[in-house]
């Protein structure tokens, strides 16, 4: 048996947005923000509040991959309103309010989606905007084509935290590397899914992150091969984020998690060389998971010792 817990925690590194990201794309969020703000005074408007959310708020966002977007959420709160919801504005009209804030903010046309107006910058990421009106404490989303909803992801984050704090910053590292896998192996699952099966799913029978993502990973296939379904667990909670995939994506989704666990099976448990685990783990990662030494480091003969894995709070964003 080997022990890659450190080739991991390398990896999470390897895949963490970098300091220059993180200040990139927060200070497009800012310019956003202030083009926002300008523009609802210059129509007498109410300057709305904002929150970040989404990854980048529950610190699991990784670096994209290849052509890949990042996608930044960033809520815009309209302030103002009472809570009769028959004298609020049509949510179409609360998009072009948003839409018009921001145009020719960056070379392309901001794109205006059901759920929010979207920004993309040339520097492979993108901005997205939902936005909401607060009502007795509830969040209602701008939604273009059904009015306004009910949704509230800072409950999200909060239900996400909850287990964080429960289970240590380890459950975010096992966020981030399925995350890194189905960009690998471009896997048709959204990171909110991957999210809530993680969290639902946890199993930490040892510190070491090698071991702990292949038991999770066990378990989430246990779950969707008994019942191939994803609730959120939070308002709207009947809302099931596989419920529109077809079986084809269904079965991709369960066969890559079946080759992801029996490599991390075979990588962990049957090989001695660490440079052959890799190369193992690099089939379902990239490169960039690190490559290990070549030379054998069985550990199961090894005494049982308390396993440091050093300060857990850097590898997260």
């Amino acid at each position: 048996m080997l022990d890659l817990n450190d080739l991991f925690l390398d990896f999470c590194d390897n895949i963490s947005l970098t300091k220059s990201y993180k200040d990139k794309i927060t200070k497009g969020r800012d310019a956003l923000r202030d083009k926002i703000d300008n523009k609802f005074k210059e129509k007498g408007r109410k300057k709305p509040q904002y929150c970040t959310q989404g990854s980048y708020a529950m610190k699991t966002a990784i670096m994209p991959l290849g052509d890949n977007e990042f996608d930044l959420d960033n809520g815009v709160y309209l302030q103002g309103y009472t809570t009769n919801q028959d004298e609020w504005p049509a949510t179409s009209t609360v998009h072009s309010w948003v839409k018009e804030a921001v145009s020719n903010h960056t070379s392309n046309t901001p794109i205006d989606k059901n759920t929010c107006i979207r920004v993309v910058y040339e520097d492979k990421y993108h901005i997205d905007l939902p936005i909401y009106i607060m009502s007795n404490s509830i969040a209602y989303l701008a939604h273009k084509s059904n009015g306004w909803i009910e949704s509230d992801p800072k409950v999200f984050t909060e239900w996400f935290q909850s287990y964080v704090n429960e289970k240590g910053q380890q459950i975010r590292r096992m966020v981030k590397y399925l995350k890194a896998w189905k960009d690998y192996k471009n896997i048709d699952i959204k990171g909110m899914a991957i999210t809530i099966l993680v969290c639902n799913n946890f199993s930490i029978t040892e510190s070491r992150d090698d071991i702990t993502l292949l038991d999770t990973v066990t378990n989430i296939i246990d779950t969707l091969e008994d019942d191939f379904h994803c609730y959120k667990p939070v308002t709207p909670t009947d809302e099931d984020l596989f419920g529109d995939i077809s079986v084809t994506t269904k079965n991709e989704i369960l066969n890559g998690l079946n080759s992801l666990k029996k490599k991390l099976d075979t990588a962990i448990n049957e090989t001695c060389n660490e440079k052959s685990a890799t190369d193992i783990l690099q089939k379902v990662f990239g490169n960039r998971f690190p490559t290990g030494e070549d030379i054998n480091k069985d550990i199961s003969e090894s005494t049982k010792e308390p396993i440091e894995i050093g300060n857990e709070d850097k590898h997260f964003a």
